[in-house]
């Protein structure tokens, strides 16, 4: 009689969730282990960003349960966002303050402590220190979208255990060659310390495999 396999380390079991009148997915399940990357991928409305979010209790499923690391819990009730790092389409940035003082209102949100050099190597890792003491309101799309990406590369300083899992967005919106090389480097950084990702895109990401030598793994919605 073979061994029962143990279950993974994030799993989502029966998850549902609708939209007005629409069912956007039904009976939905998947599990991820760390190192793992997940795409979502699907048409303009087929449910990516309201997958993300309800696996964070921000939109409320009408049924499901999801498991990390051996605990279960409901997805409505929003437990995972204490282990989960989330960047939605909104960048939450406060135009009034500079980048330097955006990110250090972001960290303080997120739980970390870093001293003001440790989020100044953030911004550079980002591509964005020569902006860190100009207000946000003045920089590009795509810098804003490096500076919220900032959060990630902070992540990837503190202890392996932090938000061990995130979720993204369309992350590479906005960004250039340079940003999405870029991008690609925080997923792998994120991936090597034992981490795992979520990430809604309809561009390649980490296209060459992931940090543990597997290919990407895709989830198709719509």
């Amino acid at each position: 009689m073979s061994a029962t396999a143990p279950p993974p380390w994030f799993e989502v079991r029966d998850l549902s969730l609708v939209r007005g009148n629409r069912t956007l997915f039904d009976g939905l399940g998947f599990g991820l282990e760390r190192g793992d990357v997940l795409l979502l991928r699907g048409p303009n409305g087929s449910g990516k960003s309201s997958l993300l979010r309800a696996l964070l209790g921000l939109a409320v499923p009408r049924r499901g349960e999801l498991a990390l690391d051996g605990e279960r819990f409901p997805a409505a009730s929003g437990r995972l966002r204490q282990n989960a790092l989330f960047q939605g389409h909104a960048d939450g940035l406060k135009g009034e303050l500079d980048a330097l003082e955006n990110l250090a209102l972001a960290a303080e949100l997120d739980g970390f402590d870093n001293s003001a050099a440790e989020l100044r190597q953030a911004l550079a890792a980002t591509g964005i220190i020569r902006e860190a003491n100009l207000p946000v309101r003045r920089l590009s799309q795509g810098q804003r979208q490096r500076l919220s990406l900032s959060r990630f590369a902070l992540a990837n300083r503190a202890s392996p255990g932090s938000r061990p899992l995130w979720l993204l967005d369309e992350p590479s919106a906005a960004l250039d060659d340079a940003g999405a090389a870029m991008l690609d480097e925080l997923l792998r950084g994120h991936l090597s310390r034992g981490g795992a990702a979520i990430v809604a895109t309809h561009l390649p990401v980490l296209a060459s495999g992931t940090a543990t030598g597997e290919a990407a793994r895709m989830l198709t919605l719509g």
